[in-house]
């Protein structure tokens, strides 16, 4: 018996496939369409004719110097109670005090209202605004402190 040829099970070669690079992108050119331009607009720039104020001057303090010790309740001298008193209050054109209020607590009612009568005697020199007195808000601390 004749062995029969057996086929050949050798894969074929690669095929050789170049490796070309892909062409350089090149973007589309812009397209620019000219069309009508609106006509030019004039603006006109003025100045406000409001003013600011001139700056106010500050008050300054006029008399004895602002201290509330002498005021200091006994009862709260026997009790310990310390604190300051944040008071607001409006100075006058003529430099008095009026309107005093508590505006942050000591946490002590007594206290508190001691540095309000005690800041109903303090002076100040008025503020000043383009030479004229004027009212001005005012803030002021009392510090309650045992000594």
């Amino acid at each position: 018996m004749i062995p029969e040829k057996l086929p050949d099970k050798t894969p074929p070669p690669p095929r050789r496939t170049s490796r070309l690079r892909p062409p350089p992108y090149v973007p589309p050119p812009d397209i620019v369409i000219q069309t009508e331009s609106a006509a030019p607009v004039n603006s006109i720039t003025t100045q406000s004719k409001v003013q600011t104020a001139p700056a106010i001057s500050s008050p300054a303090s006029i008399g004895r110097p602002h201290t509330c010790m002498q005021d200091y309740p006994p009862i709260s001298k026997r009790l310990g109670e310390t604190g300051t008193t944040v008071l607001s209050f409006i100075i006058g054109t003529d430099g008095n005090v009026r309107d005093v209020g508590v505006a942050t607590s000591s946490g002590s009612q007594r206290l508190d209202d001691a540095a309000v009568s005690c800041a109903a005697s303090w002076r100040y020199k008025a503020a000043i605004q383009s030479g004229v007195p004027v009212e001005v808000k005012w803030k002021a601390q009392v510090q309650w402190v045992l000594h």
